[in-house]
């Protein structure tokens, strides 16, 4: 039996056609996308724009917003110890997390891979997990760092300094030169 097309009224010999040879227009019943009365919830998107800039100010934040937050705390520590251990593999994979970021996005908006909800939990999760990671790595600096400056320089008398010289005592420059370490 033949069917006639609703649309444009051309007759098509198949049997259960499920759209026309000439319109395109579907046979079937049903409406497709974009077309009036279409029932389908459109799909949620993920903004490139919002898992870029996620990922500028924080790396590993961006994967986090698009789903990803294993692959978000990895790429977040990777960038940590690359700046500890040479800044030049941190800064490497700060910008690899910011690309993947923004594509990981728009692939999910034109559905190459599976959408993925973004999680707020994970996000405000990983923010603190980050500041705790800093805050660590400051509280070392200047643990390691900082405070053993501090207390080779810190038994100077600073504030005889500009008397140095003026006294006569030749003690007070050769004590200045001891203390520096010079």
């Amino acid at each position: 039996m033949p069917h006639i097309c609703p649309h444009c009224g051309k007759v098509s010999d198949e049997e259960t056609p499920r759209f026309c040879s000439g319109c395109g227009a579907r046979m079937d019943g049903k409406m497709p996308a974009g077309f009036p009365g279409y029932s389908e919830a459109p799909r949620e998107q993920k903004s490139q724009l919002i898992a870029g800039t996620c990922s500028t100010f924080l790396p590993g934040l961006g994967q986090v917003y698009n789903g990803e937050a294993a692959k978000g705390f990895a790429l977040f520590i990777m960038t940590i110890v690359g700046l500890v251990i040479f800044i030049v593999p941190g800064i490497i994979v700060w910008f690899y997390a910011l690309y993947n970021a923004y594509s990981t996005a728009g692939k999910m908006n034109t559905g190459e891979i599976p959408f993925r909800e973004t999680r707020m939990l994970h996000m405000v999760l990983f923010v603190f997990f980050a500041i705790a990671v800093v805050a660590i790595a400051l509280v070392i600096v200047y643990v390691t760092v900082i405070s053993p400056l501090m207390s080779q320089f810190g038994s100077l008398d600073m504030g005889n300094i500009g008397n140095i010289g003026n006294t006569g005592n030749s003690d007070d420059i050769n004590r200045l030169i001891n203390n520096a370490g010079i």
